[in-house]
Protein backbone atom coordinates (compact mmCIF):
# COMPACT_ATOMS: atom_id res chain seq x y z
CA UNK A 1 0.00 0.00 0.00
CA UNK A 2 1.44 3.36 -0.97
CA UNK A 3 1.85 6.15 1.51
CA UNK A 4 -0.59 8.93 0.66
CA UNK A 5 -0.35 12.67 1.08
CA UNK A 6 -1.53 12.44 4.68
CA UNK A 7 1.17 9.88 5.43
CA UNK A 8 3.84 12.02 3.80
CA UNK A 9 2.68 15.01 5.82
CA UNK A 10 2.88 12.91 8.97
CA UNK A 11 6.44 11.83 8.12
CA UNK A 12 7.38 15.44 7.36
CA UNK A 13 5.91 16.56 10.69
CA UNK A 14 7.79 13.79 12.49
CA UNK A 15 11.04 14.82 10.80
CA UNK A 16 10.46 18.49 11.63
CA UNK A 17 9.70 17.65 15.25
CA UNK A 18 12.86 15.55 15.44
CA UNK A 19 15.01 18.31 13.95
CA UNK A 20 13.52 20.87 16.33
CA UNK A 21 14.01 18.60 19.34
CA UNK A 22 17.63 17.93 18.40
CA UNK A 23 18.27 21.63 17.80
CA UNK A 24 16.75 22.72 21.13
CA UNK A 25 18.61 19.97 22.99
CA UNK A 26 21.89 21.04 21.39
CA UNK A 27 21.24 24.70 22.20
CA UNK A 28 20.42 23.82 25.80
CA UNK A 29 23.64 21.81 26.13
CA UNK A 30 25.67 24.57 24.52
CA UNK A 31 24.17 27.19 26.86
CA UNK A 32 24.81 25.01 29.91
CA UNK A 33 28.44 24.65 28.84
CA UNK A 34 28.80 28.40 28.24
CA UNK A 35 27.32 29.13 31.68
CA UNK A 36 29.65 26.63 33.33
CA UNK A 37 32.65 28.10 31.52
CA UNK A 38 31.66 31.59 32.68
CA UNK A 39 31.40 30.30 36.26
CA UNK A 40 34.81 28.66 35.89
CA UNK A 41 36.34 31.90 34.63
CA UNK A 42 34.78 33.82 37.52
CA UNK A 43 36.00 31.24 40.05
CA UNK A 44 39.54 31.59 38.71
CA UNK A 45 39.34 35.38 38.79
CA UNK A 46 38.04 35.28 42.37
CA UNK A 47 40.81 32.85 43.33
CA UNK A 48 43.49 35.07 41.84
CA UNK A 49 42.00 38.10 43.59
CA UNK A 50 42.01 36.29 46.94
CA UNK A 51 45.67 35.33 46.53
CA UNK A 52 46.61 38.86 45.49
CA UNK A 53 44.66 40.37 48.39
CA UNK A 54 46.50 38.07 50.79
CA UNK A 55 49.87 39.37 49.55
CA UNK A 56 48.68 42.95 49.96
CA UNK A 57 47.42 42.18 53.47
CA UNK A 58 50.73 40.52 54.37
CA UNK A 59 52.62 43.62 53.24
CA UNK A 60 50.28 45.74 55.36
CA UNK A 61 50.95 43.52 58.39
CA UNK A 62 54.71 43.88 57.89
CA UNK A 63 54.46 47.67 57.50
CA UNK A 64 52.35 47.95 60.66
CA UNK A 65 54.93 45.84 62.53
CA UNK A 66 57.75 48.12 61.42
CA UNK A 67 55.74 51.13 62.61
CA UNK A 68 54.98 49.42 65.90
CA UNK A 69 58.65 48.53 66.39
CA UNK A 70 59.65 52.13 65.64
CA UNK A 71 57.11 53.43 68.15
CA UNK A 72 58.38 50.95 70.75
CA UNK A 73 61.98 52.08 70.11
CA UNK A 74 60.96 55.71 70.41
CA UNK A 75 59.12 55.04 73.67
CA UNK A 76 62.05 53.12 75.07
CA UNK A 77 64.52 55.81 73.98
CA UNK A 78 62.33 58.49 75.56
CA UNK A 79 62.44 56.60 78.83
CA UNK A 80 66.22 56.38 78.70
CA UNK A 81 66.62 52.75 77.61
CA UNK A 82 69.35 52.02 75.09
CA UNK A 83 67.50 50.90 71.93
CA UNK A 84 70.34 48.96 70.30
CA UNK A 85 70.72 46.31 73.02
CA UNK A 86 68.94 43.99 75.43
CA UNK A 87 65.24 44.46 76.03
CA UNK A 88 64.75 46.84 73.11
CA UNK A 89 66.12 44.28 70.65
CA UNK A 90 64.00 41.52 72.19
CA UNK A 91 60.88 43.67 71.87
CA UNK A 92 61.64 44.45 68.21
CA UNK A 93 62.38 40.81 67.43
CA UNK A 94 59.09 39.75 69.01
CA UNK A 95 57.09 42.40 67.15
CA UNK A 96 58.73 41.59 63.80
CA UNK A 97 58.57 37.80 64.43
CA UNK A 98 54.86 37.86 65.26
CA UNK A 99 54.13 40.07 62.28
CA UNK A 100 56.10 37.82 59.94
CA UNK A 101 54.19 34.80 61.22
CA UNK A 102 50.88 36.60 60.64
CA UNK A 103 52.01 37.68 57.17
CA UNK A 104 53.10 34.17 56.23
CA UNK A 105 49.81 32.68 57.45
CA UNK A 106 47.88 35.32 55.50
CA UNK A 107 49.74 34.44 52.30
CA UNK A 108 49.29 30.72 52.98
CA UNK A 109 45.55 31.25 53.47
CA UNK A 110 45.38 33.23 50.22
CA UNK A 111 47.12 30.43 48.35
CA UNK A 112 44.68 27.91 49.85
CA UNK A 113 41.76 30.06 48.71
CA UNK A 114 43.31 30.24 45.27
CA UNK A 115 43.71 26.46 45.11
CA UNK A 116 40.08 25.95 46.17
CA UNK A 117 38.93 28.49 43.58
CA UNK A 118 40.84 26.72 40.82
CA UNK A 119 39.36 23.39 41.93
CA UNK A 120 35.89 24.95 41.76
CA UNK A 121 36.69 26.29 38.29
CA UNK A 122 37.74 22.82 37.17
CA UNK A 123 34.51 21.35 38.54
CA UNK A 124 32.43 23.99 36.73
CA UNK A 125 34.22 23.21 33.46
CA UNK A 126 33.65 19.50 33.96
CA UNK A 127 29.95 20.08 34.64
CA UNK A 128 29.70 22.09 31.43
CA UNK A 129 31.36 19.33 29.42
CA UNK A 130 29.05 16.77 30.97
CA UNK A 131 25.99 18.89 30.15
CA UNK A 132 27.15 19.16 26.53
CA UNK A 133 27.81 15.43 26.35
CA UNK A 134 24.38 14.66 27.81
CA UNK A 135 22.77 16.94 25.21
CA UNK A 136 24.64 15.10 22.45
CA UNK A 137 23.50 11.73 23.79
CA UNK A 138 19.92 12.92 24.11
CA UNK A 139 20.01 14.24 20.53
CA UNK A 140 21.24 10.90 19.21
CA UNK A 141 18.50 9.13 21.16
CA UNK A 142 15.88 11.47 19.71
CA UNK A 143 17.04 10.79 16.15
CA UNK A 144 17.16 7.03 16.70
CA UNK A 145 13.73 7.03 18.34
CA UNK A 146 12.22 9.05 15.51
CA UNK A 147 13.78 6.71 12.95
CA UNK A 148 12.42 3.66 14.76
CA UNK A 149 8.94 5.19 14.99
CA UNK A 150 8.99 6.11 11.30
CA UNK A 151 10.12 2.61 10.33
CA UNK A 152 7.43 1.00 12.47
CA UNK A 153 4.69 3.20 11.08
CA UNK A 154 5.94 2.60 7.52
CA UNK A 155 5.98 -1.15 8.11
CA UNK A 156 2.44 -1.02 9.48
CA UNK A 157 1.34 1.10 6.54
CA UNK A 158 2.98 -1.21 4.00
CA UNK A 159 1.28 -4.21 5.60
CA UNK A 160 -2.07 -2.47 5.37
CA UNK A 161 -2.47 -2.45 9.16
CA UNK A 162 -3.04 1.30 9.58
CA UNK A 163 -6.62 2.15 10.24
CA UNK A 164 -7.72 -1.46 10.79
CA UNK A 165 -9.36 -2.77 13.90
CA UNK A 166 -8.43 -6.10 15.36
CA UNK A 167 -11.28 -8.58 15.18
CA UNK A 168 -12.79 -10.18 18.22
CA UNK A 169 -10.41 -12.73 19.66
CA UNK A 170 -7.34 -10.76 18.55
CA UNK A 171 -7.15 -12.21 15.05
CA UNK A 172 -6.21 -9.80 12.24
Amino acid sequence: MAVGAVGMAAYAAMAAATVYSVYSTQQSGKQAQLNANAQADQAQADADTAASAAVVQADRIRRLARNQASEANAALAASGVETGAGTAININEEIIGNAEEDAALTIFNGQNQRARGYADASNYSLAGSQARSAANSQSIGTVLNAGANAAMSWKASAAGKNGTVTKVGGNG
